[in-house]
């Protein structure tokens, strides 16, 4: 009994010294080293989502820009008449309930292949340009079409594109429509599915 009792007893002092993970060593770093960390940590969030200034945005000068390469978007109308031709439609909007309009004289919209501008005596500004597989936009040799993608405007407007994104958007990047900064229009270039579809000169009211 008493063999039975010293075997026991040295196997469970045995048992005791045997090092399990529990005596292992843990890593833990020191205080600087964690709050270094989160100070970075922040940092990179914060300069990710940090608004970039409307001066640092990029510019697409709409009046500038060309339909095919061939007729700025602000033009008059025979100039225009005679490469794209007769208006869709001519409608005169209620003048009570606009705002936000190129002209401050009553005016027609006139549209043509699903775009949108404004008439008024015999000059003719776009409002909305409508991507089209026959009709594009030329500005300093960059084409703007059906098949331009997010990634093709990042390369041209990065700034533009970042803060998009910083907002949290996909689908639509905001151009100032000249270098002067306090100019109150803006382009607003709108994507589906990726593609670029539509670009608009928005005047806020």
């Amino acid at each position: 009994m008493q063999r039975v009792f010293l075997s026991l007893l040295m196997l469970c002092a045995t048992a005791c010294h045997h090092p399990t993970t529990e005596d292992e060593p843990t890593a833990v770093p020191a205080p600087s080293e964690i709050a270094l960390t989160s100070l970075e940590e922040e940092d990179s969030v914060q300069k990710t989502h940090e608004d970039i200034d409307w001066k640092e945005i990029e510019a697409l000068p709409f009046s500038k820009a060309l339909i095919d390469n061939k007729v700025p978007l602000h033009t008059t109308l025979p100039r225009f008449k005679a490469v794209l031709g007769e208006a869709d439609s001519l409608v005169k909007p209620n003048m009570d309930y606009l705002c936000g309009t190129q002209f401050d004289d009553e005016f027609q919209y006139f549209y043509k292949d699903g775009s949108r501008y404004e008439l008024h005596n015999d000059t003719l500004l776009c409002s909305e340009f409508r991507l089209t597989p026959e009709h594009s936009i030329v500005y300093k040799g960059i084409t703007f079409s059906q098949a331009t993608t997010w990634a093709d405007m990042k390369k041209h407007f990065p700034r533009a594109v970042q803060q998009a994104e910083n907002g949290g958007y996909t689908d639509m990047i905001t151009l100032r429509d000249a270098d002067v900064e306090d100019s109150d229009s803006s382009i607003h270039c709108y994507f589906e599915d990726g593609k670029l579809v539509r670009i608009v000169y928005f005047v806020p009211c």
